[in-house]
């Protein structure tokens, strides 16, 4: 077999006759005469262009294109690519024809291909196009996270009743985390296992209250303010427990500020947040921060005060409230004279209240929420219900 033979041999080899066959002249305008002169060079090389440019023709979608086009054009096993690879093997003159044809084969076939790929894209752009005779989607649209949700009435709430926000770092000093707030030098809290230090001296808040200090530093009595923020505390992360949340203190200093008048700030809130009946309690606690000190629960949600939840065909412990029935919302009290010195207020000439609140167990309390890691899941599916 001559090597001229082994070209025809290479072109037909790669055509398949599975093929669906078209008419190439409907996708380009001056293919009779292209094919006219490429026969007059090779008529073997002229066929099988043809059954190529049929080919591509007759391609139903681009997966049958580019079949056919991997089966020309192929830059490591196409056939015209292994065809031009057998030209050092012929004489010169059978190079010259042969070498022509190919080329003149191989234009032929990628002009084909560009204009049926271009055919196609059409069509499928046609398809995609907009019907502007249908109903509109409505876009999709973002809303607040359910914390923001909470913390914004919150902070409606507060306005109402006369506070104004201030905001403070929540990397704070450790003077101002805990040394004014009367926490003593060997308090638990200042322990590395349960603070984040980010050097001796400097560590994440635990808490929103370092606000208070330097709101009192800066500012003379009256005083009525709220300080949102996220807080950090190493806690072991459960259903109830995060290690970085989200706290609301409020501070009101001014003369004769009474424990009556925290507790009506109290009642207002949970009336406002929660429901008018909802049933609360009051008890006593020790914050290092507040003398006398109380702590605000409101009945679990997620058991409705039975401290149970059925699960399957039985019932187990609930796991937010851990079977108490109660949620401790928040903690309260009025504020430590201690506190004033270490400001430079005179607790003789001042008195007044200080709350702090958890923003997840408020959001988990009026929606039901059993898991407070679902809060930073970013799962659309948990967020979009709210």
């Amino acid at each position: 077999m001559t090597d001229v033979q082994g070209i025809h041999d290479i072109l037909s080899r790669r055509i398949d006759p599975a093929w669906k066959r078209g008419e190439p002249s409907a996708l380009l305008p001056d293919y009779t005469e292209r094919m006219a002169a490429l026969l007059l060079v090779s008529a073997d090389v002229g066929r099988a262009t043809a059954t190529f440019a049929e080919a591509l023709a007759g391609a139903d979608d681009v997966a049958a294109l580019q079949a056919v086009r991997n089966a020309a054009l192929s830059r490591e096993n196409g056939a015209f690519s292994e065809a031009l690879a057998l030209m050092p093997r012929l004489t010169v003159e059978e190079r010259r024809a042969s070498g022509r044809a190919l080329n003149l084969g191989k234009q032929l076939v990628e002009a084909a291909e560009k204009a049926k790929r271009g055919s196609l894209d059409r069509a499928r752009e046609g398809t995609d196009a907009a019907d502007v005779t249908l109903p509109g989607r409505k876009p999709f649209v973002g809303r607040p996270h359910v914390l923001a949700q909470v913390r914004d009435e919150l902070l409606d709430l507060f306005h109402g009743l006369g506070f104004s926000v201030y905001t403070s770092p929540e990397v704070e000093l450790e003077s101002y985390n805990f040394g004014k707030l009367n926490f003593a030098p060997d308090h638990p809290a200042r322990d590395a296992h349960d603070t984040y230090f980010v050097s001796p001296d400097v560590v994440l808040r635990t808490h929103t209250s370092p606000g208070w200090v330097r709101a009192m530093e800066e500012r003379r009595p009256p005083l009525r303010l709220v300080f949102p923020g996220r807080v950090y505390r190493a806690e072991a992360v459960d259903a109830s427990h995060m290690d970085q949340f989200h706290q609301i203190d409020g501070l009101y200093v001014a003369k004769q500020v009474s424990m009556a008048d925290l507790k009506a700030t109290l009642q207002a809130f949970a009336r406002a947040i929660y429901r008018r009946d909802v049933p609360t309690r009051i008890i006593p606690i020790y914050f290092p921060f507040v003398e006398p000190g109380v702590q605000m629960d409101v009945q679990c949600a997620t058991c409705t005060g039975t401290g149970r939840v059925r699960e399957g065909s039985g019932e187990k412990r609930c796991p937010v409230c851990r079977g108490t029935r109660w949620v401790e919302v928040l903690g309260a009290g009025m504020v430590h004279a201690n506190v004033f010195r270490a400001v430079g207020y005179d607790p003789e000439q001042v008195t007044g209240f200080a709350f702090g609140m958890g923003l997840e167990r408020i959001a988990m309390g009026r929606h039901g929420i059993h898991e407070i890691r679902e809060f930073l899941q970013n799962d659309v599916r948990f967020l979009g219900q709210f």
